[in-house]
């Protein structure tokens, strides 16, 4: 029994109670809504189809005809209008062609819309139509009767589409799109295992081009997609084919044109998947490697959800799981979460590719529809209406292509607050040895700005002896610390701002005894050397380099190897933005010496390929001398 203060729920009527003045205005209108289309369906052969020919005509200049219209209601009581052998003239601007010419041609209106404003269509149906749809670059629609020379936002939505061996043309000149659709139904119906009471039974074919790349798409789809604001999924399977490349998806969808929920399993395969990317209006590289990947994407609301990723480009792999959670400007910042692991990553596979200029999407086809929520590659920007945070965690056990030869135990968080990306900690093994530290990218302002700061530690120098020809004849192991910042758009920019430390050590490093005498000047012991064992080392007993950058330019604070035999200290400077150098060491001989000489050495020139020279040591000022432990 229900409480004796409140109605009993199964008895209560979903009809109005008369007697209310706001009740008996409700009926009123209804009655006189339903009288109202009882009598144009009565009289709808008369007088409706001129008047309807004359409204078009009057507004737009185009004809419209038609044999049959009907009108009524349907099962919810929502006014459906019919026409039959519908034909409605083009724009003059457009193709020659009707832009419709259909056999039949329904739709259900909303009661709603009967009140002005926007029209909403619950239901739209095709049949053997042709429908030719045309829009310009600033907006002008052929498919705008009464208002031709509108280029607002639309006034009519579509909630639900049903058309049946229909062909569609759409020019979309802002999108740099031409397409050609065409709906048949199935043999029989086909049934998705996860999907069972969403049997596909008709096919659409496809094929056009976006920016100058050419596609097509076959798909199989339920009876009638869902276009805006029902929440009702219909399923589908698709593949589209640009160049070289294909994408598979299977699953369901509700309300295409917003994409308000998405569970479909993906598939993507090919050599230039760049070609997919201006298809869909997306920016994606153009890929050195071939590349295939399957996923499982999903959306409900603002969230999108990529799981079970598992791609492989060229030599490379990568799994893992993306989350984006995008709202509408003005609202709450968007966030990315990903969480990415690898077994190998090649950077040879991540270049990317040269690509025909006009190939290259306009900044307005290549962002994507505002509507659809999904993230932008462009740069952050703090003073959007709309920032992003990010949060991607990065392990990869392997990294190949780096000059410094294969990166291992790579392990990363970034994350972007405010247009400033993060990395802390990175950490990985390189060159026998441990690299970690920090590095800031502040891409909201141009040019970007990044800091760096990064401890090396253990590095092997015989295998940082294949790319720094100087460190071939040292052993042992090296210790660094890298604390700069530098501002620019490219590797010349950054070089030529360059400000911060760079400090390093050695570690039971020993050189040739024939390179100590060299450095000593030391003629008697150089020929002593090579009379003796060639293989004969030495130890170096203290080393220390500390340069100090100021706008690219870097002046040695300290700059001096110590051995039994031989303390040497530096002077001078590295100029990293002209890519030039002059250094001058002085030789200090801790033993007596025959045929040694009294002089200094000078390395100046270009970096990449110095010259060395020996010069009075006259004036010369004598550099820091060696303190070991002097790195902090």
């Amino acid at each position: 029994m229900a409480p004796q203060d409140e109605p009993n729920p199964t008895t209560v009527s979903r009809w109005p109670r008369f007697g209310s003045r706001r009740s008996r205005v409700w009926l009123v209108a209804t009655l006189a809504a339903l009288a109202f289309v009882a009598l144009i369906a009565a009289f709808d052969g008369i007088w409706l189809r001129p008047l309807i020919q004359h409204h078009v005509h009057e507004r737009s200049g185009r004809r419209i005809d038609f044999d049959a219209l009907q009108i009524g209601l349907d099962r919810a009581l929502q006014p459906t209008v019919t026409l039959r052998n519908l034909v409605v003239q083009n724009a003059p601007w457009a193709d020659p062609r009707p832009l419709v010419r259909a056999a039949e041609l329904g739709f259900t209106l909303s009661w709603a819309s009967l009140r002005g404003g926007n029209v909403v269509l619950t239901r739209l149906a095709l049949v053997d139509a042709e429908i030719d749809l045309e829009r310009q670059a600033d907006g002008l629609r052929n498919w705008r009767l009464t208002r031709p020379d509108d280029r607002g936002p639309g006034r009519v939505r579509v909630m639900w589409i049903d058309a049946r061996d229909t062909r569609v043309r759409l020019v979309h000149r802002g999108l740099a799109l031409e397409l050609e659709l065409q709906t048949t139904p199935l043999a029989a119906p086909m049934v998705l295992p996860e999907h069972p009471g969403l049997p596909l039974t008709k096919r659409l074919a496809l094929h056009g081009t976006r920016s100058g790349t050419a596609f097509e798409a076959q798909l199989a789809i339920s009876d009638a997609p869902t276009l805006f604001d029902t929440g009702q999924p219909f399923a589908l399977r698709c593949e589209l084919r640009a160049g070289s490349s294909r994408i598979q998806a299977e699953g369901t969808l509700a309300d295409l044109m917003q994409l308000a929920r998405l569970d479909v399993d993906l598939h993507l395969t090919g050599s230039r998947v760049a070609d997919l990317g201006r298809v869909l209006g997306l920016r994606v590289p153009a890929l050195a490697g071939a590349t295939e990947a399957r996923a499982h994407l999903s959306k409900a609301g603002e969230r999108w959800q990529l799981s079970a990723l598992q791609a492989k480009v060229g030599r490379s792999d990568l799994a893992g799981e993306l989350q984006f959670i995008g709202k509408p400007p003005g609202e709450s910042r968007s966030v990315l979460r990903a969480a990415l692991t690898s077994e190998r990553l090649n950077l040879a596979d991540w270049r990317v590719a040269a690509s025909p200029a006009s190939a290259a999407p306009s900044p307005a086809s290549a962002a994507p529809s505002p509507a659809s929520g999904a993230p932008s590659a462009s740069r952050a920007d703090p003073n959007t209406a709309n920032p992003l945070d990010a949060d991607i965690d990065l392990k990869i056990a392997a990294v190949d292509g780096l000059a410094l030869g294969t990166v291992t135990r790579v392990s990363a968080h970034a994350a972007l607050r405010d247009g400033r990306w993060a990395v802390d900690p990175a950490v990985f093994t390189v060159a026998g040895g441990r690299a970690s530290g920090t590095l800031v990218a502040e891409t909201a302002a141009a040019p970007a700005a990044y800091t760096l700061d990064m401890r090396l530690q253990g590095l092997q120098l015989d295998q940082l002896a294949r790319f720094a020809a100087p460190l071939q004849k040292l052993a042992g192991a090296l210790d660094a610390r890298i604390a700069m910042r530098a501002q620019g758009d490219s590797f010349a920019g950054l070089a030529g701002s360059a400000t911060g430390s760079l400090q390093a050590t050695l570690l039971r490093a020993t050189i040739p005894v024939a390179l100590d005498a060299k450095l000593g000047l030391d003629g008697g012991r150089l020929l002593g050397a090579k009379l003796g064992a060639n293989d004969a080392r030495t130890p170096i007993t203290c080393s220390a380099l500390d340069l100090r950058f100021d706008r690219g330019r870097g002046t040695a604070r300290r700059l001096a190897v110590e051995t039994p035999q031989v303390a040497l200290a530096g002077t001078g400077w590295i100029d990293l933005g002209r890519g030039s150098l002059d250094l001058l060491f002085t030789p200090r001989r801790k033993q007596t010496a025959l045929f040694a000489l009294d002089r200094a050495m000078r390395v100046s020139g270009a970096l990449r390929a110095p010259t060395t020279a020996l010069v009075a040591p006259n004036g010369a000022r004598v550099g820091e001398p060696c303190v070991a432990g002097s790195m902090p």
